[in-house]
């Protein structure tokens, strides 16, 4: 089977938007692996669509949904631009929450986040301890992070969406 084959035996044409059915990978963007030049390509089944239907991508630009359907193949609903051309497209289309961080299942900030070490109550708690003025290293060992983490929440660097 040649990679063409493999690659469109994963694709639902069926509806407006071409839908890839294989592997996955963080937000929900097809994972398609192949051969270039003798090399292994661990890429992404849109871009791999991208560049057998309409060439190369060029370098250090991203290939973009204009449907917004991260699983979607389909050569005219995919376009290349910049990564500023990309941060745009998002917040254009209401997808960007500020000081957020993405996951699967949208856009997740502090205890949501699921790499959150701290919770909204303790975040509150390291202020008021610094209102009552404790030192950031005093901070850093009570709560159990960095000195410069204590900083950031207090400076509302860090947690800034935390009354």
């Amino acid at each position: 089977m040649t990679t063409e084959e493999r690659f469109w035996a994963k694709v639902d044409k069926r509806g407006d938007c071409w839908l890839w059915t294989g592997a996955r990978r963080n937000g929900g963007y097809g994972a398609f692996v192949y051969s270039r030049d003798g090399e292994v390509v661990q890429g992404r089944a849109h871009r791999f669509s991208y560049e057998l239907h309409v060439g190369p991508i060029p370098a250090g630009m991203f290939v973009m949904h204009k449907c917004d359907v991260p699983r979607c193949v389909r050569p005219d609903h995919l376009t290349v631009g910049t990564c500023k051309d990309n941060v745009h497209d998002m917040i254009q289309k209401g997808r960007r929450v500020p000081g957020g961080t993405y996951s699967r299942s949208g856009y997740q900030r502090g205890g949501l986040h699921h790499g959150a070490k701290l919770s909204e109550r303790t975040v509150r708690a390291i202020r008021s301890d610094r209102d009552s003025g404790l030192s950031f290293s005093a901070l850093a060992a009570k709560y159990g992070v960095a000195i410069s983490t204590a900083w950031r929440i207090v400076a509302r660097k860090a947690w800034s969406h935390v009354d």
